[in-house]
């Protein structure tokens, strides 16, 4: 799979999204995301997703971190058989994640494959930090598919409008 190039490609495969000169946001898979380093001095959060029966691999560089937060439930849309999806529970822990680290200097998610979880969840910290065009960003790269279902919990707690989501996704998927 081809990195995500935007503004600042740090490493092969990786990643970034820079939506304001101070803070970075990287998107990653799990393989990538056990191996990435930051400097430690900086202020690097990051929010680790997977399916509730998988184990987290023990990341080689936790020291880059000041916090993580790690949250379990499947890739799904819609609830087939009482799988653990994502929740209000879920979304009440990003957004006090998020509120403690407004202020972080690079905020690093996530999943299995950096495809759909992760993304999804940096709609919502783009949402919280109201970068619009960060947002514009992943829905317009071929390499992310935010999980509809997490994206629409996000919307709806801060109170946004979804259409244009609708919009970028009927032009990709149509």
């Amino acid at each position: 799979m081809e990195p995500f190039r935007l503004f600042q490609l740090t490493n092969p495969g990786l990643c970034q999204i820079i939506e304001r000169e101070h803070m970075g946001t990287y998107i990653l898979d799990k393989e990538k995301a056990v191996l990435f380093r930051l400097d430690p001095a900086q202020y690097n959060v990051l929010i680790r997703v997977t399916d509730p029966k998988s184990r987290f691999i023990p990341l080689q560089h936790e020291e880059s971190y000041r916090d993580i937060l790690s949250l379990r439930f499947y890739d799904l849309e819609h609830d087939l058989s009482g799988l653990t999806l994502f929740n209000e529970n879920h979304l009440e822990m990003l957004i006090e994640f998020f509120t403690k680290h407004r202020h972080c200097r690079n905020m690093v998610i996530h999943c299995d494959k950096g495809q759909s979880r992760s993304a999804a969840i940096a709609v919502g910290w783009f949402l919280f930090n109201d970068t619009r065009s960060s947002i514009y960003k992943i829905y317009h790269n071929d390499q992310f598919f935010p999980n509809r279902r997490i994206v629409e919990f996000f919307y709806r707690h801060f109170d946004a409008d979804i259409r244009q989501i609708d919009r970028w996704e009927k032009e990709r998927f149509a």
